[in-house]
């Protein structure tokens, strides 16, 4: 679908010190994962292998640089036209929250293009207030919420943008 090498050539990172990589197990494990999303992890009895899913059923990726994971992301269809975005970004996303947030709309548009996405979605945590502002500043709009939705019976939201 997507090389890391054309990745690197278009999005705006300062590639060679800050670049996208394929995702791998082993970078989860390496990041320092912010409190929301570790608590998140720790309603699941195995995170890694429901990230591998994901990542198996779409493309994955991981930014990286100064020996830091910034984030993982990726995007898997639900069927032809429609798809779901993942993020989980690391403590140290903020250093770099600038040159990350221009590579994320320019991968969306990439994406939808390529693939043939008309809409891509996020299901956010009805509590995660960054998440939900980032999905916002991505021109995603809110849809509706989902009660009870998550594995704790907490409340998510639903974000789209159509293309």
């Amino acid at each position: 679908m997507f090389s890391t090498e054309e990745l690197n050539r278009v999005m705006p990172l300062d590639y060679p010190r800050h670049k996208l990589v394929d995702w791998s197990p082993a970078h989860y494990l390496m990041c320092d994962i912010n409190k929301f999303d570790e608590d998140i992890a720790r309603q699941h009895d195995d995170y890694l292998s429901i990230l591998s899913q994901y990542a198996n059923a779409g493309v994955a990726y991981t930014g990286i640089g100064e020996g830091k994971v910034y984030a993982m992301f990726g995007i898997y269809e639900y069927w032809k036209g429609s798809a779901e975005a993942w993020l989980i970004p690391s403590k140290h996303i903020g250093r770099k929250t600038m040159s990350f947030h221009r590579t994320a709309l320019q991968f969306f548009e990439l994406a939808a293009n390529r693939i043939g996405i008309n809409r891509l979605q996020f299901t956010i945590h009805s509590d995660n207030v960054p998440a939900v502002k980032w999905a916002e500043r991505c021109y995603f709009e809110y849809e509706g919420t989902m009660r009870r939705y998550g594995p704790d019976g907490s409340d998510y939201k639903i974000y789209a943008r159509l293309f």
